[in-house]
């Protein structure tokens, strides 16, 4: 008997997991044109330590908004200082949010739910997405679900795709109103354009089961797998029989059973045999996945040069991935950004420090800037180091040592110090302006701050 499948409302954000926590202050030389470093590898589709200065007075520093002055109190752990400067702040609905997040725990003042909500609902009326989130969370799980969907919908149109997602979920189980899988199904498209980590699965589950739709099912779960979620794995085993009967005589159906048994089931040669005749019937994605397969060698199926022609008529067709994996095998720089433009072009982000550094060779910086700093948006540390550099030399622009000391500090968001060394020596030629709207542009401004207040100290 065939597995269930099982909606995942009992992990994550999935179950309407309380109000997010409290906003942390961290969350959110040579003259030669550093690059990425590189180790290409074909994709199947599927240092310095940061010390904050703790103790003694705080300078005051006018440049500072009353709300980020209260972040940075809550940072230190003064929450009474901070619930008074977060006052002063009026209606700013960062200022509101917080405040709201410190009335819910009780830091600098009694608990006090009532006024969490007040605070929310007024920051939500300002246009927060993240209270208007907090507040659907709040109701959901109070069992108030219909009161928690209009919230949801409120964070989705304010931007939010975890409300997107969690008012998808809701009208997929019929929690707060009736069942509707077409409306389901919008909402989470929707949530995946910007964050499709945790909506994969919940897209897999919907096509695998109300919505009857087990290739869709398959695309989506192999999605999932590659953005790391394991639980995908379990479901792509319980799809093959589904496939099995659909791929006699559906070309798509064949692409992703191939793809399962070759790539997840350890049945490469099974897996050869079917996306062999997807490949034949044209379907770019078979096409690439076969190429990957005799470009790996797996099982003797080792055939370079009918990889790249693969390869290559998957591109053509406007698969990115095989546009990207073309890109990084070329030794031809022209050649190379060909492909990896195409690629980037495609979404496909692995692409971005590639294309940048092939361009760097052949001199078009400002394009090469352009993709560093696309790569940076996406969390890429060589991407936010190369931009950083590229932006403190003026290389693909004018000097802007504010954005040079954004990447750099950026770079402590994704576990990475290796950009303060940098940060200091541009540090004393910027104002403190400079720096602590650089640090807001990275969602560090308390080593910004540290900055400005170590300057003043000396």
């Amino acid at each position: 008997m065939r597995g269930a499948l099982i909606w995942p409302l009992c992990e994550g954000t999935g179950d309407h997991a309380t109000d997010r926590p409290l906003r942390s202050v961290t969350t959110t030389g040579s003259r030669r044109r550093p690059v990425v470093p590189m180790c290409a590898h074909s994709v199947s589709g599927e240092s310095d330590a940061f010390v904050t200065s703790s103790g003694g007075p705080t300078l005051p520093i006018v440049a500072l908004t009353a709300y980020e002055q209260g972040l940075l109190a809550v940072e230190r752990r003064e929450y009474g200082a901070a619930r008074e400067l977060l006052e002063l702040a009026g209606d700013d609905p960062d200022a509101l949010l917080l405040s709201a997040q410190l009335a819910g725990e009780g830091l600098g003042g009694p608990v006090d739910p009532a006024r969490k909500l007040s605070l929310y609902e007024r920051a939500a009326d300002l246009g927060s997405a993240e209270a208007a989130y907090n507040l659907g969370a709040i109701h959901a799980n109070a069992r108030r679900y219909a009161v928690g969907l209009t919230w949801y919908r409120r964070a989705a149109d304010l931007g939010d795709s975890g409300g997107l997602r969690m008012a998808g979920i809701m009208y997929a189980t019929g929690q707060g109103v009736t069942a509707d899988f077409v409306e389901a199904e919008r909402l989470l498209l929707a949530a995946a354009v910007t964050d499709a980590g945790q909506v994969s699965f919940d897209l897999g589950t919907l096509y695998a089961g109300q919505r009857h739709d087990p290739v869709l099912a398959a695309q989506w779960f192999l999605r999932a797998v590659k953005e790391g979620d394991t639980r995908a794995l379990r479901q792509l085993e319980l799809l093959v029989p589904r496939l099995r009967e659909l791929s006699a005589d559906q070309s798509r159906a064949r692409t992703m059973l191939g793809v399962i048994l070759a790539f997840h089931l350890d049945e490469q040669v099974a897996g050869a045999e079917l996306l062999e005749v997807a490949a034949a019937d044209g379907d770019p994605e078979a096409q690439r996945a076969l190429a990957f397969l005799l470009d790996g060698g797996a099982d003797g199926l080792g055939d370079t040069t009918r990889a790249m022609a693969l390869y290559r008529a998957a591109a053509q067709a406007g698969d990115g991935y095989a546009a990207y994996n073309l890109g990084v095998k070329e030794s031809d720089h022209h050649e190379a950004v060909r492909w990896l433009r195409r690629a980037a072009e495609a979404g496909v982000h692995e692409a971005y420090p590639h294309l940048a550094n092939h361009l760097s060779e052949l001199d078009i910086d400002d394009e090469a800037l352009r993709w560093y700093v696309r790569g940076a948006e996406i969390g890429h540390q060589g991407c936010m180091f190369a931009a950083a550099c590229w932006y403190r030399d003026g290389f693909g622009g004018p000097v802007n040592l504010v954005q040079a000391l954004r990447w750099y500090l950026a770079m402590l968001s994704a576990g990475n110090g290796d950009g303060i060394h940098e940060a200091h020596k541009i540090v004393p030629m910027m104002t403190d302006d400079q720096i602590h709207e650089a640090g807001r542009l990275a969602g560090r401004i308390s080593e910004a701050d540290v900055f400005v207040a170590r300057r003043h100290a000396i």
